[in-house]
């Protein structure tokens, strides 16, 4: 906003926000429409009540996005154009992390699960943490070995 009048970040922002929260509400009564307590489960038990929790909070966030983005409640991405705002919210890493996490689902089965943990945790710390290369493989090393011991072996959890 800039002096009470919406700018374009607030206005694709308000949009954006209305189209989340037509979404949320679609998923919303359609998980509400899955019957609840049956014969087989009770109320907790019920497949609906997991995406119902989901599209609950989804439809939260995104009427948290329209107030932020109405005038006098919050204020959109200020900047000269649309390139310098981006920069402003940190865009770039957004992008980045997009990039790792693509090329994780990219790599699974072709590669073993725990290299790629290690790959992704180690390439998230040098670009996210500045952390050191010899002290990010450590801690990605660790990590992979932990994260497929507790749950390949701990939990039995089938890792790809």
């Amino acid at each position: 906003m800039t002096g009470g009048r919406p700018t374009r970040a607030s206005l694709a922002d308000a949009a954006a926000a209305a189209g989340l929260a037509g979404v949320a509400l679609g998923f919303l009564k359609a998980a509400l429409d899955i019957p609840t307590p049956t014969a087989l489960w009770a109320w907790y038990d019920s497949p609906g009540l997991t995406p119902s929790l989901l599209a609950a909070g989804l439809l939260l966030q995104s009427l948290l996005l329209l107030a932020r983005s109405l005038p006098g409640l919050g204020r959109g991405i200020r900047g000269s154009n649309g390139l310098e705002g981006a920069r402003s919210w940190g865009a770039g890493r957004v992008l980045v992390a997009l990039a790792f996490c693509v090329a994780f689902v990219a790599l699974m089965g072709r590669l073993p699960f725990g290299v790629l943990v290690a790959a992704l945790v180690f390439a998230m710390t040098v670009a996210f943490r500045g952390t050191d290369p010899p002290r990010a493989a450590v801690l990605a090393v660790l990590t992979a070995v932990a994260v497929v011991l507790v749950f390949g072996r701990l939990f039995f959890v089938p890792l790809p």
